[in-house]
């Protein structure tokens, strides 16, 4: 689209365009408010608004367009060379700024390539950043993000805070190592130190964590290097292993007595057992002598082995209570 104030000289930006390099259709309107009527009923890749001699108006007309879009890149076209008007126009939110009597058919086209592409790329860089955002703030896991250099959370989503009991205002207020363990704080700075040397470097490990309510957590982290507001920053994922490590520790535990039980049937078991056997061979072969020894030493035994049974099962019934 061409917006051109029909007071001024005649301009026709389609002479520019050349049908073999762009194939184009363009819409002339003599003002703002036409302009915009337009906008409403079609579809426009980009709009050139011609300004001619720059008067007091000028910056007005931008203004009533940016109003109503700033989706549409807005190219200003001048009659004069303005260093300090042409960069309010840029801070207004103007895609460019060209001279008409600097232009021809590739500077024009330069232009609508440029200006169109610039636009798609800052559309698909913000879409990105809502993408990643929509990713961060509705993960069900606890993620944050950190300031690599002063340790000080930047952003930290909805599930971090339920899991640490602090609001988004107060982990904002903290850094990554007012919610560790004290005893793990030099393993921590001895990490961050390390990723610092690269930066890019991903890494993860179990560490423990604080909670507001100062109960401790064991927690995976995995860690990627990001720009955070131009910052260089670390991405982090926290998952609460906390059950899963109670329950590797009771399987080593149950395991440890599973061997203890095993070893005391193979060895100890046997110990009573082989006396008394020996004995009976022995009562077998002097059955004539006095065999009131052999009967204590057989009671003994007796009496050891069914302590030694009686303490396999209180370790079985141990493990099956666990259970």
């Amino acid at each position: 689209m061409l917006i051109s104030n029909p007071e001024e000289e005649a301009f026709c930006i389609k002479e520019y365009l050349d049908d073999s390099i762009i194939i184009t259709s363009v819409t002339n309107t003599a003002s703002t408010i036409d302009a915009i009527t337009e906008i409403k009923s079609q579809k426009f890749h980009i709009i050139f608004l011609d300004l001619g001699n720059l008067g007091k108006t000028a910056l007005n007309k931008l203004d009533h367009i940016l109003s109503f879009t700033t989706a549409i890149p807005i190219v200003i076209l001048s009659n004069q060379l303005n260093m300090p008007f042409s960069i309010r126009c840029l801070e207004r939110g103007a895609s460019d700024y060209l001279i008409k009597d600097s232009l021809d058919t590739f500077s024009v086209y330069k232009a609508i390539r440029h200006n169109i592409d610039r636009r798609n790329y800052i559309r698909a860089l913000e879409e990105s950043k809502q993408r990643y955002s929509r990713l961060f703030h509705l993960s069900p896991q606890p993620m944050w993000v950190y300031d690599i250099e002063t340790l000080q959370f930047l952003d930290v989503n909805e599930a971090a805070q339920v899991k640490y009991g602090y609001s988004f205002n107060e982990f904002l207020s903290l850094k990554i190592t007012d919610i560790r363990s004290v005893d793990e704080i030099p393993k921590m700075l001895k990490t961050v130190y390390e990723t610092r040397k690269t930066i890019t470097r991903t890494y993860k490990g179990i560490y423990k964590h604080r909670t507001k309510e100062n109960s401790e957590i064991d927690v995976e982290i995995h860690s990627n290097f990001i720009k955070f507001n131009d910052k260089p920053a670390r991405l982090i994922l926290a998952n609460d292993i906390t059950e899963q490590l109670k329950h590797v520790k009771a399987m080593e535990a149950q395991n440890k007595k599973l061997r203890e039980i095993a070893w005391t049937q193979s060895h100890v078991v046997r110990a009573p057992l082989v006396r008394m056997m020996g004995l009976v061979n022995m009562l077998n072969e002097h059955y004539e002598e006095k065999s009131d020894f052999y009967l204590e030493e057989i009671n003994k035994s007796a009496l050891e082995f069914d302590k030694i049974i009686r303490e396999i099962s209180e370790k079985t019934a141990q493990i099956e209570f666990e259970d």
